[in-house]
């Protein structure tokens, strides 16, 4: 059994600070949460994930999620190879005991937790990585509000030190096309290909199971925003993150069915409205090829009537994506 669980800072001196019972019943209640997050499943049939390094394979319950993390860390510069610091050398497999290297969620947005093999190593490959001639993350925490309080407001939901990942916007110079070269197009309505998603990791160390352990995920909608030069500013997509990404799809985990969550957006400001209207969302079917949404949203800009909207989408069934909006 793991030895009893202790809070995330050592206890202050008799007469230091005034004991706050709340905000201990809090701590402890989330150490104890956080330490179901890893632990070895009971049933005999379950797998244990294990590395490469040591000539193992990891086999994690939701593999796409996995890869898709592992790849979107390899576009990085000097990559970041997940593997090398997820718990694999003999001593940390030793130290494992009742707890599994890694976990993985259902999807990209709860993303993967795992024991860290080296904390000073995957936080030089973190800071280091850049994209083109900029720094790929910014680094802040939830209490150092005088030095980025905008960032640090939104690190209030992330325990230890965060890195959000900077969205830099891009303008590509592409010349006019000549209509002849393009003969026929079939696609139909908008054709939106705006991603604005950002990778947000935590590192954090929890002394009750001496253990460092770490969150990455991709958050939808970024936080960040790269202004003029090394300047970095919170976008305003973090409203949308805020509340349907934050409040709605993870605080109700465990409250609200999964396929509520997966269905339903609540979309506020985001970009692929031009940050002009604001509405709710549902996905009624969603397959590889085929997907129907609808939406009731109110525009934000000259009319505020409330209108209803949905579309039928077919991703590469005809070759390319075709759009029917009602």
């Amino acid at each position: 059994m793991p030895p009893k669980i202790l809070g995330m800072r050592d206890p202050q001196p008799l007469g230091k600070k005034p004991f706050n019972a709340g905000k201990a019943i809090d701590q402890n209640l989330f150490n104890k949460l956080e330490d179901e997050r890893l632990k070895r499943p009971l049933s005999p049939k379950s797998t244990l994930p294990h590395s490469e390094q040591t000539n193992w394979i990891y086999h994690v319950e939701h593999q796409e999620v996995f890869d898709a993390i592992k790849k979107r860390l390899l576009t990085l510069f000097p990559a970041i190879l997940l593997e090398n610091h997820i718990a694999h050398s003999e001593l940390r497999r030793k130290q494992l005991g009742n707890y599994l290297p890694v976990k993985t969620y259902r999807n990209t947005l709860n993303g993967i937790d795992f024991i860290v093999e080296d904390r000073n190593d995957l936080l030089s490959a973190v800071r280091s990585a850049m994209v083109g001639q900029k720094a790929a993350f910014i680094e802040g925490n939830n209490h150092d509000f005088k030095k980025h309080w905008p960032l640090a407001v939104s690190m209030l939901a992330t325990e230890g030190v965060g890195f959000r990942e900077i969205f830099r916007p891009q303008v590509i110079d592409r010349p006019v096309e000549d209509t002849k070269s393009v003969p026929f197009d079939s696609r139909l309505g908008a054709d939106v290909t705006v991603d604005v998603s950002a990778l947000h990791l935590s590192v954090a160390y929890f002394p009750g199971m001496m253990q460092h352990r770490c969150n990455i995920h991709i958050d939808n909608l970024t936080v960040t925003l790269a202004g003029i030069g090394d300047d970095v500013r919170i976008s305003p997509t973090v409203i949308g993150h805020f509340v349907n990404e934050l409040l709605f799809k993870t605080k109700l985990q465990g409250k609200l069915p999964d396929w509520i969550l997966d269905a339903f957006d609540i979309n506020i400001l985001n970009p692929y409205d031009g940050f002009l209207s604001a509405g709710i969302g549902a996905t009624i079917i969603n397959k590889p090829n085929f997907k129907w949404t609808i939406r009731y949203s109110a525009g934000l800009s000259n009319s505020t009537t409330p209108e209803w909207s949905g579309s039928f989408k077919f991703e590469h069934s005809f070759g390319t994506s075709i759009v029917v909006t009602f």
